[in-house]
């Protein structure tokens, strides 16, 4: 037992190590490209930091047969990286963190709500589905609907942010905070695009190596801890580890003052995360995948269909009163990730 938990330990280390260096160098890739950061979190970010996801998935179904673990961890994750959004709204201050973002995201937000209700569809009808041959016929769709989602919300983002005004205190800390991340920073040789190509495919394999051994390990502890179960290691633990990227990058971005960028990492990562969901049902041949899972996954789908309606309102309504330093949306958000930990703990 012990040599598993070091086996996972080092699994999340080198997640975490590569997801940073994955994103710095995915940064730099969208910078010397001159596709901007509005492309880099929309996509390039939010699908790199979605790589652990992507292979740990794909290892669960193609490898270790455990869809279970696959379906837990891609709808935990959803629900971590929403709660991400409330990390940010504490560090934002007296103002609403959703009061900063452009409302074209919305757009955004709306596809990542619709691609969970197909997946949601699917695991509630997992029982009319299960002589299927291969796929939940949703799956099928998400590849097509998930070009237009980044086409549209591409096209959204290029017009001007939509931004309140700044009290002049908060004005003053946010320049603050961008003089101090100038001035922190060592004067390096900058990189060739060459070498930005390469450190982000090494940082990538990394990732990708880590994320294959991940759920092996995940599933074997589970065998040994038999009350946990790979839906509670899947929902739970795994989906955090592999959230860890998300994590790091998002707090990064905001504390460069890329706030757009930070959210649309958020909601890019839950748009990819559900179309990995896909992908993996696709990879499954014993049917649809949605129809050899547990229940509670439902559960967790419902529960990811409101968290994202609420931020959907919350970029709508705007100018939201906060109370204990978080909005009204932020306070949702939290009593809608506790209710998943407690759903998929004692239900599971």
């Amino acid at each position: 037992m012990a040599w598993l938990v070091v086996q996972f330990a080092i699994c999340v280390g080198v997640i975490v190590a590569a997801g940073f260096f994955l994103v710095r160098f995915g940064d730099a890739l969208a910078e010397k490209t001159k596709l901007g950061r509005l492309w880099a979190g929309a996509i390039l970010i939010a699908t790199a930091t979605s790589l652990p996801e992507l292979f740990t998935g794909i290892s669960s179904v193609l490898i270790f047969d455990v869809p279970d673990l696959t379906v837990g961890t891609l709808l935990g994750s959803c629900a971590f990286n929403l709660l991400l959004l409330v990390m940010l709204d504490i560090l934002t201050g007296k103002r609403s963190f959703f009061d900063g973002v452009n409302p074209a995201y919305i757009v955004e937000a709306g596809f990542a709500l619709s691609f969970t209700t197909i997946m949601a569809l699917g695991l509630f009808f997992s029982a009319e589905f299960k002589d299927f041959p291969w796929i939940w016929p949703g799956s099928i769709l998400l590849p097509a609907v998930y070009v237009l989602a980044v086409h549209i919300t591409m096209r959204e983002g290029r017009y001007p942010p939509y931004v309140q005004d700044l009290t002049k205190e908060e004005a003053e800390a946010m320049k603050a905070r961008a003089r101090k991340v100038k001035t922190g920073r060592k004067k390096e040789k900058p990189l060739t695009l060459w070498q930005t190509i390469l450190g982000y495919a090494v940082s990538a394999l990394l990732v990708i190596g880590a994320s294959i051994w991940l759920p092996g390990v995940a599933d074997k502890i589970a065998g040994r801890v038999p009350w946990l179960g790979t839906t509670v290691i899947g929902g739970i633990v795994v989906a955090l580890t592999t959230s860890l990227p998300e994590i790091i990058t998002t707090i990064a971005a905001f504390k460069l003052g890329a706030v757009d960028m930070a959210f649309s990492n958020v909601v890019g990562s839950n748009l990819f995360n559900i179309l990995i969901l896909g992908i993996d049902d696709m990879l499954y041949f014993k049917g649809p995948i949605t129809s050899h899972v547990s229940g509670v996954n439902l559960g967790t789908a419902l529960i990811v269909m409101g968290m994202t309606a609420v931020v959907i309102i919350a970029l709508a309504i705007r100018r939201q009163r906060k109370f204990l330093r978080l909005s009204l949306a932020s306070w949702a958000l939290v009593l809608s990730f506790i209710a998943n930990i407690l759903l998929v703990s004692f239900l599971a």
